[in-house]
């Protein structure tokens, strides 16, 4: 019982509260005023309100609404005076507002699409410069491949050829050496030969005289 009493007190409050915090708007006429009392002979509490001004609903009458201004004023006011939503014109403010702020929303939108499609024309017109410096580049690797294997053939040949050169070399340098010993073996030979023949001569021209001699003494004592 306690509880629903509880629960039955706090939804009068809200209800209050909600009832407190509603908002009225003066409706689509020029300006108007809030008077002390429910009458329009009352003294007014504030003049100048222009329409589409949200008043803050502090309690209402058959006729009359009893509202807190933005300035704070408290008073009242005829019904058919407010509205419970914003007047047409107000509206209409509202929406051309809305509709500039669009529209500059709208401008700035399309200038960072105009940006962004020149971006990417941009980074397309890089990608394809990009495409065709790797194709060169890859191109001249290719080509610098080649040269490099036919350097290497060329390097490997020429180590055959400097390894020939040299057995060749080593080939003449020894039949170079047998040569020069062939001719000083030759020369030597013919050294001999002809020095036996001087020797040969030699004894020859001693001998015959001296054999010719003996042949005389030989005569005379017979």
């Amino acid at each position: 019982m306690f509880y629903k009493f509880i629960v039955g007190l706090f939804l009068s409050v809200a209800f209050s509260s909600s009832l407190m915090a509603a908002t009225a708007y003066v409706s689509d006429i020029q300006f108007i005023a809030i008077r002390e009392g429910q009458s329009n002979s009352s003294r007014a509490t504030e003049r100048g309100i222009k329409s589409g001004t949200p008043l803050e609903v502090l309690s209402k009458s058959e006729s009359y609404t009893r509202v807190r201004t933005p300035s704070g004023n408290v008073g009242w006011v005829a019904n058919y005076f407010l509205s419970d939503d914003k007047v047409s014109r107000d509206e209409l403010v509202d929406l051309q507002t809305q509709i500039t702020s669009l529209s500059e929303t709208k401008i700035t939108l399309q200038d960072k699409l105009d940006d962004a499609t020149a971006l990417a024309d941009t980074l397309k017109t890089d990608v394809t410069t990009l495409a065709i410096e790797k194709e060169a580049i890859e191109k001249r690797l290719n080509e610098l491949n080649e040269l490099t294997q036919e350097a290497q053939e060329i390097v490997s040949r020429n180590n055959e050829n400097v390894f020939a050169i040299a057995s060749l070399e080593q080939r003449l340098a020894s039949a170079e050496e047998k040569a020069d010993q062939l001719q000083s073996s030759h020369e030597q030979k013919w050294f001999l030969i002809g020095a036996g023949t001087l020797v040969g001569g030699l004894l020859i021209g001693v001998l015959v005289p001296l054999n010719r001699r003996k042949k005389v003494n030989n005569s005379s004592w017979s």
